[in-house]
């Protein structure tokens, strides 16, 4: 510190002075806003029916324009049927707080930890959410980790949309749910430079059995490729990536989003009747890199040419265009808000090292979260300490942490002096399929625009 204070700098005088004075107060860490859960649709999960559900859903009549011939009987009509299932799991953490530390620090511990716990449960489940969305809306598309000579094991980045398969147009396969691969119920996909291929199992890296992360698929037939050929599943989701190609290697700085690329994602949901959400927009989640290369676009610019003070020039927002909503959202995917231990189905660069970046867009009905009444656990033998579902307030900013409980537990050990706070959600995130109608893509309701950076 400068030795030029309002006090008097007289050595005797000094020695009188407290220094480093210890402040009362942990100041706050930056916090995002928590907004891809708020595009889920919430759900009870009921008792008393397991842990897994399935869900069906219903394709359409064809339609037929030919009239009918005279005479002639009218020849039934089918239509086909998909399901989807969901499994409930459970997200948790904890922190403990010594109290007679608590007491004796600058400021409160316990509360202290208690507001950052549950801060980091709001948090958590925020990016399942994430996760379960970028997955689906990026499924069936990933490279292959090496090369391969006349060999049927293909190791790859990303299992993601590779381990299911439904098959209706085959005798043994599966006809309505999304079942694992096999010889019987094989999923058709592109290999570069190979051709067509048929995938009949695969053998997930980890050994929980993630189906999103690294691992090999078993091919129907030898083949050989390149390292990082792409690989295509039959049924994979549309995805817009500037620049075109089929995979990101090629991308380069020069590959920045425009308005044509977003037009070409709300087309495609738009064609498939995808409807948007009660406010009238489809949604699309991006960075503020992303709208800083979106302001670069020179479509852009001319539509604000006769409006220098824009909002979106004030407020460096995109607001609504083109019937989207376009929502910043610092959680988006970039190597800094995705840890290793993740299982998001992405590569945040290419080999040259151009980064990439997502802008998700969303239609209504894309995403569903069931989750477990809590309270049900409390039984009549009670609980050594206090359950919530709080409000907490980070910098001004206020955390709602629906569904997720707060967990306080009385100290346990012997000298009662040692307590634990937790927090525990109970649910899942289930993305909607929609493969009984329109074109082969399991999931419609969702689109990926990738760029560079």
């Amino acid at each position: 510190m400068p030795s030029f204070s309002t006090i008097a700098q007289d050595p005797q005088i000094r020695d009188l002075v407290q220094s480093n004075t210890l402040m009362r107060q942990f100041k706050d860490a930056l916090f995002p806003d928590l907004i891809y859960r708020a595009d889920s649709d919430p759900e009870l999960w009921p008792g008393q029916v397991g842990d897994e559900m399935v869900f069906s859903g219903k394709g359409l009549i064809s339609p037929k324009t030919k009239p009918l011939k005279p005479r002639t009987e009218m020849q039934p009509s089918t239509y086909t049927m998909e399901q989807w299932s969901a499994q409930l799991n459970q997200w948790a953490d904890t922190i403990d707080t010594h109290i007679p530390t608590s007491i004796l620090a600058c400021v409160d511990l316990f509360m202290s930890n208690a507001q950052q716990i549950g801060m980091a449960g709001a948090q958590s489940v925020n990016r399942v959410a994430r996760n379960t969305l970028y997955n689906a809306a990026v499924s069936g598309q990933t490279v292959a980790d090496g090369a391969g000579v006349t060999t049927a094991s293909l190791r790859v980045k990303h299992l993601n949309g590779f381990t299911k398969a439904r098959r209706p147009d085959l005798a043994a396969g599966s006809k309505v749910r999304f079942r694992d691969v096999s010889s019987t119920n094989p999923l058709s996909a592109t290999l570069e430079g190979v051709g067509t291929v048929s995938i009949i199992g695969y053998t997930s890296d980890d050994p929980d059995g993630d189906e999103f992360g690294p691992g090999v698929l078993t091919l129907s037939a030898t083949a050989s490729w390149s390292d990082r050929a792409y690989l295509l599943a039959s049924d994979r989701t549309f995805l817009v990536r500037v620049g075109g190609g089929l995979k990101i290697d090629p991308m380069t700085t020069v590959n920045l989003p425009k308005l044509s690329d977003v037009e070409a994602c709300v087309a495609r949901l738009q064609d498939y009747n995808v409807k948007p959400y009660a406010d009238g927009y489809f949604h699309a989640h991006l960075d503020s890199t992303s709208v800083s290369k979106m302001f670069q676009d020179s479509d852009l610019q001319r539509l604000n040419t006769s409006l220098p003070d824009y909002y979106m020039y004030k407020k460096m927002s995109l607001g609504q265009i083109l019937g989207t909503a376009f929502v910043k959202n610092p959680e988006a995917p970039r190597a800094d808000t995705v840890s290793s231990d993740e299982n998001l189905a992405l590569e945040m660069a290419n080999p040259s090292g151009v980064g990439i970046r997502r802008i998700l867009f969303t239609g209504m009905g894309f995403l569903k979260e069931y989750y477990n009444d809590q309270s049900l656990y409390l039984t009549d033998a009670g609980m050594t300490g206090k359950l919530a579902e709080p409000t907490i307030t980070n910098d001004g900013i206020t955390v709602n942490a629906e569904r997720i409980s707060l967990i306080m537990r009385a100290a346990q050990n012997r000298l009662q002096d040692e307590v634990s706070t937790s927090y525990r959600f109970v649910g899942c995130f289930v993305p909607r399929t929609d493969a009984a109608t329109g074109d082969a893509a399991r999931y419609k309701r969702a689109c990926v625009l990738e760029h560079a950076v």
